[in-house]
């Protein structure tokens, strides 16, 4: 599986185009188009390394396509995602989103 592909594996996993995808990790769209289309053969680890922290895939799959597709920080991806969403709500639905939070920890302690 080249690069290319695995960045389009990517976009296909996650429901995302590539113009949403550069806009994620600070590039431009054209070179996402270069790397899905097979015209750029390689990243920076630093690129690969963004890839883990924004998408959960492991650097070294986004790379090479050697180890684990999905990096052992998945969950911290998704905890990104839900705490940058948080950070433009209102302080109501805050408190909404914590109350449902807590209802969840209760239940998950058997209260």
């Amino acid at each position: 599986m080249s690069l290319g592909q695995r960045v389009q594996t990517i976009l296909k996993e996650r429901k995302i185009k590539q113009v949403e995808f550069a806009r994620t990790l600070g590039i431009s769209a054209n070179y996402v188009n270069l790397i899905a289309n097979d015209k750029k053969e390689t990243i920076s680890h630093t690129l690969a390394k963004l890839i883990e922290e924004r998408y959960g895939y492991s650097a070294q799959w986004v790379l090479d396509g050697s180890g684990e597709k999905l990096s052992t920080n998945q969950l911290t991806a998704e905890k990104s995602e839900l705490l940058k969403k948080i950070q433009k709500m209102s302080s109501c639905e805050v408190r909404a989103v914590l109350a449902f939070v807590n209802t969840l920890e209760r239940l998950n302690k058997g209260d």
